[in-house]
Parts: C-alpha cells; sequence; structure tokens
C-alpha cells in the first residue's frame, strides 16, 4: 500500500457569519446577499443586525501540507464555487481524496482551547483511529485516541480498500461536543476513488512561499513536506513547529499569510473562468446547521409545527419589555410588554396573512402571567428571545443564502460529480434537490434524495442547459448553416440546488448551479429571445437575481381614460370641493373664468354670480388668473391676487361657497399678490407669502373677513417670488422648499429663528412655476415631515429630484433616483391615497402626454415607477387634482380642449368599503368606521382636498391615523391637533393588505 498523509490542524474563526464569511472579499466574490430575498432582506441584502445575530466562533478542520502546519493547502473545496471563501475563511475547513490501496494517515494537531477528536466513516481502522468517546485508546501520558487535548496530537491511520469507494465525512466524536461542534464546522469529508482517476484541479501556492514563511520566522528548518520526518502512529511525541512558535513569530506568520490572501485575490486564482477543455467537476456538497454555541434565548419554544398542531407557553415573572423573533423567519418580530395591570394570560397567534407574523405583534401581560402563541401558519416557526440568542442558519459548505452559498459556474452539457454530505445531526433529515438535474438510482430516474445526519452518497449528473433551442436557432448552429451577422453569444440559466425541507431552504439552504451555454444567435434573435424573457446573458460579475419583489401582488400602474367633455375654460386653477366630488377650476381673463365639473359627467356648470359680476367687479378687477387659494375650515375656498388687467392692483379677494355654488367678496390684501402662496394655518386662519413684489405675510380671519397687516420676511429669503412651494410643518413652522434656492425653515408669529438648507440642484425654475413639490404622508406617532421636489427647468432639475427629512437633527436634502423623463415644464404631483405620488406632465421632450411616473412614499429609494401614457400633452397652465374615488382629473394647457382621467391599479381590484364614519370630529378623538373589510385594514389615510396651480398644491396632505380593529369596527385615533392636520374637511380612505384604498368619504376635522 501506499503511504498517504494529511496534515489537519483544529483551529477557530473569530466572529466567522455564514452570511460573510469574509469581510474583506472582493469582487466577483459578494457577500450578506439574498437571492431569494426572503423576509427580512429587502433588495436582496441582508442587514448588518443579522449579520451579526448569525456570527459565531466557528471551528475547523485546515488542512496543511507539512507536518508542521505552516503551509496551507488553499485548494477550494469546489473550484467552480465563484462564492467560496479563501482557505482560511471556510467551513469547513478541508475535503480530503485518497486511492483504494492507500494507507492513509491523518495527523490531526488540536490548536483549540477545548478538547476535540476525529471520527471518519466509511474507511478501516483500528480502535486508536476510532476517535470516539470512550471507545478510544489512552497512551502512557495520557492522551487519548478520542479526545486530543488543547495543543496537543494524534495520527489515525485507515486502510482504503475497493469496498470503500464513495465520499464519506468525518467529524468530532470527542466527550463533550461530538454534535455540538459539528454546529461550528469542525467536520469535512474524504472521497475515496480508484487510480488513476483525477483530483479536482489544484490551486498552487506562489512558488517561494514556503521559503518565505521559514526564512520570515527565522526557523531551522525549510524543507518540503515530503522530505520531513513523518510522526509515528498514534500519539505524536514531536511538538510541530507550529505549535512552538513564539507570539510575535505567530504574528509573522499571520502576516504572510494575509499576503498570501491578498495574492490569491489579486491573482483571482480563486475566481472561475470557464474553461470548455474540463470534464468532470467535483462537487463536495455539505448540508448542515451552523449556529454560536455561547447562545442562550431568555425564552425559546424550538421548532413550533404548522397548522395548529405547534403551541408554546412561557410565563414573565419580572416587569420589561421582552423581544423576541422567529429564527426561521428572523424579520417576525414581536414583544411582550409585563406591566402592572396587564392581564394574566395572553395569546398570539402566527398567521400567514395578512402578513406572515406573529398578532398582535406588541401584547400587554401582568407579572407571573403567562403568554401562548399558536402557529397556525402553514410553515414551521419559532418563538425565540431577542435577549441572549442567536439565529442559527441553515447552511451548504458554511454559507447560508443565495448569493453567498455556492454559486456552481458549469458548461451546459458538462459532468458534475456531487459528493453530498449531511452533517446536521439534528432531529430533522434533509434531502437534496438540484434543479433541471436528473440521476438513475435502483433502475429509476430521480431529482430529489432523502440523506439523514452523518450520511453520505456520490451521484453523477450533467448539467443543464441555459436555453432549448428552438428549431430555427438549432438549425443555424452549424457554421454550414449560419446566417452571416449571427454571432455567438454566452447564455447562463441559474438552477437552485437545495433541501426541500421548507423552513430549511427559507433559512439559507439553498445554492445555485450556474449553466453556460454558447449559442449563435442572429441580433433579431437575441432581441426576440430578451424581449420574451426567455434568455439571459452571461454575466461574469456574479449577480443574484433582482426581480421585483411581490409583482404579482403590485397593482398595476393604471390606465388614461379621455373624458368626452368640453372644459370650455382653462383648467389652470382647480379645487376639489368638500362634501362633493365636484371641482371648481378657472382660467385666464373673462366675465366667465370659472366652471363647476362632477367628473365624469358630460357637462360642466357655470357658477352664478361670477367674480366679474359682483358689485363694482369686472373681468379685469376679478381676474383669478394666477391667483392663490385655499380652504377656509368650514369648507368655503377662498381665492385672491393674480394678474389684474388695467385699473387693478391685484389685492381683490373673493370666496366661493360650495353649499351655494356662488362668488362672494371678502377683504382685499394690503399688497399685490400675482403668483403667491396661500395656506390655511393650524388655528384655521389663512396666511399669504409673496407673490408680485411683495416679501411679506399676510393672515387672513374668516370671521371678520379682513388681513393682517403685512410683515416683511428677513432680507435673506428675497429670493422667494413667485408660488413658494410652502408647508406647514407639525411643530408649527413653515417650510419653503422651493423653488428658488436655499431653502428655508422658519416660525411666523413672529417671523424668524429662519434655518436654511442648500438644495443639490440649486433653483428648479427660472421663474416661479416650473417643477413641483409635495409633503409626504405624515405618519404617527412622531408625523416626520418629509418634502420632495421634483424637476424643473434649469439643466440640473430637468430629471432629477431630492427629499429632505426634516425630523432630523440636521436635516439636509437627498438625491433620490433620477425620473424616466425630463419634466422641464410644469409638472404636477398629486398625492394618492395609498401613499404613491404620481408625477404627471411637464415632459415636453417627448410625443404626446408622455408616461406618468410613481414614487412610492414607503420606499422613495425604489425610484420613480413608470405609469402609462397621457394622450395629450400637459404643461404650462395645467393641472392634475384628486378625485374622492382616488382618480385623477388632468387638464389644462396646450390641449385646454380635453379632460383626461387618470385610474390608478387600484380601480381594476376589489376595494374595501366604508359602511359608515362620522361627518365631523375634533382633533385627537377616537372615531369608529364601520366597513365590511375591516378585519384586511392596515392604513387609514385622512386626505386634504386639492387646490392647485402651476405645479404646486397649495393644500394637499396626507396624513395617517393610528387605529386598532375591536373586531367589528376600526377605531380611529384623528391627528392631534391643527399643525398635524390643519381644520376643515378632509377625505377618510381605509387601505387593505393589498394597498387598495377606499373611495373617499368626507370629514371635518373641528
Amino acid at each position: 500500500m501506499a503511504d498517504r498523509d494529511f496534515y489537519l490542524r483544529i483551529e477557530a474563526m473569530e466572529d466567522y457569519s455564514p452570511v460573510e464569511p469574509d469581510p474583506f472579499a472582493i469582487p466577483p466574490i459578494q457577500y450578506k446577499r439574498d437571492g431569494m430575498h426572503y423576509m427580512g432582506h429587502p433588495m436582496g441584502v441582508i442587514p448588518d443586525a443579522e449579520r451579526d445575530a448569525r456570527a459565531l466562533r466557528a471551528v475547523v478542520f485546515r488542512q496543511y501540507q507539512d507536518a508542521d502546519y505552516l503551509i496551507p493547502y488553499t485548494s477550494k473545496l469546489i473550484h467552480a464555487d465563484i462564492n467560496e471563501p479563501v482557505w482560511n475563511r471556510r467551513a469547513p475547513g478541508c475535503v480530503l481524496y485518497a486511492y483504494v490501496g492507500d494507507n492513509v494517515r491523518i495527523h490531526v494537531h488540536n490548536a483549540d482551547n477545548r478538547p476535540h477528536s476525529l471520527h471518519i466513516h466509511g474507511v478501516e481502522y483500528g480502535i486508536d483511529s476510532d476517535g470516539a468517546w470512550p471507545m478510544g485508546t489512552q497512551a502512557a501520558d495520557g492522551s487519548r485516541s478520542d479526545e486530543i487535548c488543547p495543543g496537543k496530537s494524534w495520527t489515525y491511520i485507515y486502510q482504503v480498500r475497493e469496498s470503500m469507494i464513495g465520499a464519506w465525512p468525518f467529524h468530532d466524536h470527542s466527550s463533550h461536543a461530538s454534535h455540538g461542534s459539528s454546529r461550528l464546522g469542525l467536520f469535512g469529508g474524504i472521497i475515496i476513488r480508484k487510480r488513476p482517476f483525477r483530483w479536482p484541479i489544484p490551486l498552487p501556492l506562489p512558488e517561494r512561499f514556503p521559503d518565505m514563511v521559514y526564512k520570515g520566522l527565522k526557523l531551522p528548518l525549510c524543507a518540503p513536506a515530503k522530505k520531513q520526518a513523518k510522526p509515528a502512529r498514534g500519539r505524536d511525541p514531536r511538538t510541530p513547529l507550529r505549535a512552538r512558535l513564539t507570539r510575535r513569530q505567530e504574528l509573522l506568520l499571520q502576516h504572510q499569510y494575509e499576503d498570501l490572501r491578498e495574492w490569491l485575490m489579486r491573482d483571482l486564482r480563486i475566481r472561475f473562468w470557464p474553461r470548455p477543455d474540463w470534464n468532470t467537476l467535483h462537487v463536495p456538497f455539505f448540508l448542515h446547521q451552523m449556529v454560536s454555541d455561547q447562545a442562550k434565548p431568555a425564552f425559546d419554544s424550538g421548532d413550533m409545527e404548522e397548522n395548529g398542531a405547534g403551541t408554546f407557553d412561557h410565563t414573565f415573572d419580572d416587569a420589561g419589555s421582552y423581544e423576541y423573533f422567529c429564527s426561521f423567519h428572523p424579520g417576525m418580530t414581536g414583544t411582550v410588554n409585563v406591566v402592572s395591570g396587564g392581564p394574566a394570560v395572553a395569546t398570539v397567534n402566527i398567521l400567514d396573512v395578512p402578513a406572515m407574523g406573529f398578532y398582535p405583534d406588541s401584547i400587554d401581560i401582568a407579572p407571573g402571567g403567562t403568554v401562548t402563541w399558536n402557529n397556525l401558519s402553514m410553515q414551521h416557526h419559532t418563538v425565540t428571545s431577542r435577549d441572549g440568542a442567536a439565529l442559527v442558519t441553515h447552511c451548504i459548505n458554511g454559507r447560508g443564502f443565495v448569493g453567498n452559498t455556492p454559486t456552481i459556474i458549469v458548461r451546459a452539457g458538462q459532468k458534475i460529480r456531487w459528493y453530498v454530505f449531511n452533517l446536521d445531526f439534528g432531529h430533522e433529515w434533509h434531502n437534496f434537490h438540484p434543479h433541471n438535474i436528473r440521476w438513475e438510482l435502483a433502475g429509476e430516474n430521480h431529482d430529489v434524495r432523502s440523506i439523514g445526519p452523518a450520511e453520505s452518497f456520490t451521484l453523477d449528473t450533467v448539467a443543464p442547459p441555459a436555453l432549448i433551442l428552438p428549431e430555427e436557432i438549432e438549425a443555424i448552429q452549424d457554421a454550414d448553416d449560419r446566417p452571416p451577422d449571427a454571432e455567438k453569444v454566452r447564455l447562463m440559466g441559474d438552477f437552485l440546488v437545495h433541501c426541500h425541507v421548507h423552513h430549511h431552504m427559507l433559512n439559507g439552504m439553498i445554492a445555485v448551479v450556474r449553466s453556460y451555454q454558447d449559442v449563435w444567435l442572429t441580433e433579431s434573435m437575441k432581441e426576440t429571445l430578451l424581449a420574451e424573457g426567455r434568455i439571459q446573458l452571461f454575466d461574469d460579475s456574479n449577480p443574484i437575481p433582482m426581480a421585483e419583489m411581490g409583482y404579482c401582488d403590485k397593482l398595476s400602474p393604471g390606465t388614461w381614460e379621455e373624458l368626452e367633455v368640453d372644459p370650455e375654460v382653462t383648467f389652470m386653477h382647480a379645487c376639489l370641493l368638500p362634501d362633493t366630488n365636484k371641482v371648481l377650476y378657472w382660467g385666464y381673463t373673462r366675465d366667465d373664468q370659472s366652471r363647476l365639473y362632477d367628473p365624469p359627467g358630460p357637462t360642466v356648470a357655470e357658477p352664478s354670480p361670477q367674480p366679474a359680476a359682483l358689485p363694482g367687479m369686472d373681468s379685469d378687477l376679478s381676474d383669478l388668473w394666477s391667483a392663490a387659494h385655499a380652504f377656509i375650515p368650514d369648507g368655503r375656498v377662498l381665492g385672491h391676487g393674480g394678474f389684474a388687467g388695467p385699473g387693478s392692483d391685484w389685492v381683490n379677494a373673493f370666496v366661493f361657497d360650495p353649499a351655494t355654488e356662488q362668488w362672494s367678496q371678502t377683504g382685499s390684501t394690503a399688497e399685490p399678490r400675482f403668483y403667491a402662496t396661500t395656506l390655511t394655518l393650524a388655528d384655521g386662519r389663512i396666511a399669504t407669502i409673496y407673490g408680485s413684489a411683495s416679501k411679506s405675510l399676510e393672515i387672513w380671519d374668516s370671521a371678520s373677513g379682513t388681513w393682517s397687516a403685512p410683515v416683511d420676511f428677513p432680507a435673506a429669503m428675497d429670493h422667494h417670488q413667485y408660488y413658494p412651494w410652502t408647508y406647514l410643518l407639525p411643530d408649527g413652522r413653515l417650510f419653503i422648499a422651493g423653488p428658488h434656492d436655499p431653502t428655508h425653515r422658519f416660525t411666523i408669529e413672529p417671523i424668524g429663528g429662519l434655518e436654511t438648507y442648500a438644495t443639490i440642484a440649486g433653483n428648479r425654475s427660472t421663474g416661479g412655476e416650473k417643477g413641483t413639490s409635495v409633503l409626504l404622508p405624515l405618519r404617527p406617532p412622531d408625523y416626520a415631515p418629509r418634502v420632495v421636489v421634483i424637476g424643473g427647468n434649469t439643466a440640473p432639475a430637468r430629471k432629477t429630484a431630492e427629499l429632505i427629512d426634516l425630523s432630523e437633527a440636521m436635516p439636509a436634502w437627498q438625491s433620490l433616483p433620477d425620473l424616466n423623463l425630463e419634466r422641464a415644464e410644469q409638472v404636477n404631483s398629486v398625492l394618492l391615497p395609498d401613499g404613491h405620488v404620481l408625477v404627471v406632465g411637464g415632459a415636453n421632450a417627448v410625443a404626446g402626454g408622455g408616461a406618468v411616473e410613481l414614487l412610492d412614499a414607503d420606499n422613495v429609494a425604489s425610484g420613480f415607477r413608470l405609469g402609462p401614457v397621457m394622450t395629450h400633452h400637459r404643461g404650462y397652465h395645467s393641472a392634475a387634482i384628486l378625485l374622492a374615488d382616488g382618480s385623477v382629473l388632468v387638464g389644462g394647457d396646450p390641449n385646454s380642449g380635453v379632460f383626461e382621467r387618470y385610474l390608478p391599479g387600484y380601480f381594476e381590484r376589489p376595494r374595501p368599503t366604508i359602511a359608515s364614519a362620522p361627518a365631523s370630529a375634533a382633533h385627537g378623538a377616537t372615531i369608529t368606521v364601520d366597513s365590511p373589510e375591516a378585519a384586511d385594514i392596515v392604513t387609514v389615510h385622512l386626505l386634504a382636498p386639492g387646490a392647485v396651480t402651476h405645479g404646486f398644491n397649495m393644500s394637499q396632505r396626507i396624513v395617517e391615523c393610528a387605529f386598532t380593529f375591536d373586531g367589528a369596527a376600526l377605531q380611529v385615533e384623528l391627528p392631534p391637533n391643527g399643525n398635524i392636520a390643519p381644520p376643515g374637511a378632509y377625505l377618510l380612505f381605509i387601505i387593505d393588505d393589498q394597498r387598495v384604498p377606499s373611495e373617499g368619504q368626507w370629514i371635518t376635522i373641528n
């Protein structure tokens, strides 16, 4: 028999995380990814907190080339695994290869701080090499074969015969941790074949690396491992040089290992480049769990069976808040609050809908009370205390989740020899299922095979094709039949390999076979296949799928319809009238300037009298062209200023009453207000700022119908003039978001406390009517104000957007993803009841009206999603306004003779309904909202009616309301004060778990 020596050193790896084994990896290796986008992994990224919760002090068998354990064996476990970390950040540490007829000697040195052993399956040995406590042998000095003490060594001897061909696991079987240490990574495998079988391609070290190690450490020996004296059988009396290094020498050695690691990375020796001359690909494939052995959660249910079979009780003795989570689905979290006066018992159900989670996710319990969890889900879960816990990871080759686990690159049709090991010694088995791959076993074809603890098997399969070639493509693969414009295109297909136990897969036990295929295609064939979604081009950057999550559950981007009605006047100014679905709108100079429209009807109505018909008025004196407007708390509309003709000083003001559908005159402003901004304050008064040449503030009081004396703004704010995008903030201050730069936050009574915030794009308008801005929904409990600015006609603004979060300690404008279209003309932004922002119009560089865009206020980082294309272009002097049913009416120049109506995607879904709700209530009140769908409601919104012109809606705002479901109806808490929700009329919307809103119901907040 030939001698074959292996040198294994038991070593620890500190801070090893199965989702980021090497924090310093360089591309194409990337970690902290989840290509399956499982719960808690937004955008396919595993959060740092979860990375840390999965971390542990790993322990591995690491292979060396020499008896002194100085020269590491750096070859990969799977040569074609593009995600595999370098040798010193890998678990398991090694896979050994031997031939039939070998006399195998495995020399094990224990460098860990706990005793271990090595127990191997499948080969023949004496009791001195069994390694299983307490059946081993003991030397005269007390050393044992079944428990190698820290700093000691043992040599295990095996004979390899033909009956032992296969793949066999080995693992620690010592007294303290025969199974627990496997969860730290202390295992491996030995593969036995007949000669002249060709082993996997090794990764050579730099030629002079061994000499560099010995010389750098000033060690006496500098010879290849094969020329060194070999340890004796059994107890090894010779202490290897590695164990005799001084602390300084060990640090120097670690520096040399880091240099070696950098060399391997720099030369891309660990990177796989497909080579057509390769034949069989060898794939050792370990299924196992990893978790810190230091974790001791305060309470833990363990695995809870599905469909009501799993329950868990825990008694909480001490007051405090106790956070917990599901270790299988870490995104599921809950809290138990132990408080005096709480109930003695409480129940939490684990449900799959409306979203998989704990219901309720926060409960109160009295000290000494008991909480019961019932798993009513169709999946397995745990209830695990956050305190003291660590996350288990179901691993393949020491790593969890697609993108971190093996991504094995193979050529279509290439032979793959799988060596599959189950090193999970828990009570659950695993199975092995590669997609689109089959094998024959016992005369039958299979694509799934179960595997129990410590079991292993070998399978030969063939890599699947990336594409089944259609006949017309198959016909041009031969050079004689190939069109002259055909080119070779490399395709790829990612095929999953995983354990089919559901929660094992969800917790990371899933990898990828990336099969590549070279196909000759004409450009038209390639474009057709791409358009049909039938192919994926090969990408050597090591991508993970970035498919849109929940695509089928998401609403469509909506549709447009053209309304068969003549608007008669330009839709320049528009106000949605409270307690109706009617829109009051007006345009340019004329006696009959305003109209009323009740969409989607075929006619419009003319208010009577019009402002021009009031005593002392005419079309010049009453012209509300480019005026300002706001809602009075009783539901009336105040309109004032504008571009008046000869004899007018642009100060006249008028009130429209929805109840009588008539205009009346009220007190005039002191200063002219052309292009002013007007808004309702927390106490119901109405403020107007800027416009014309004015740099002042005036406040209108509805009781007296008069305006206060003008108060000047500081000179530092003089750059604001036309339609400044101004918002009342929850703390009572005002914020001007543009369109001119810089932006300001300030108090108004008195004007002061000026804070300045420079934008990124600078001015967004050369006048005062380009670009748009919107206040994103205010959400309890803190009602953090976030403001977005979008588009504009200056070069940096046309396709950009910015956001500022004014709740931050040091607010600053931040860039959002760019728009899809340049919006340099007058663009409108409309808050939809589901929390999206509709961006419409202003796209003068495209034919027709261009596509609308949608921004999700709850996920602004995802950017602007393209929606349907408008038929008619809308620019300067156009408007867009939300209607009570949740649709959007759009009209105005340059196509004043036609209205279009946008129907968001929720019009295609069944919508929840409000059966009853009060018509009015006070700030801070709790109201009852009845709905047949109450149990499905997840959000309640109050939406102020719009008053829009020149791309800016002076009134629109969404305020979310906290609510509870009492089993029959919603108990909705209204906003606490007028700074958050200025007094007046609002549309109440309830939104279900599919993000579908009801139609709005009017309610007045007193």
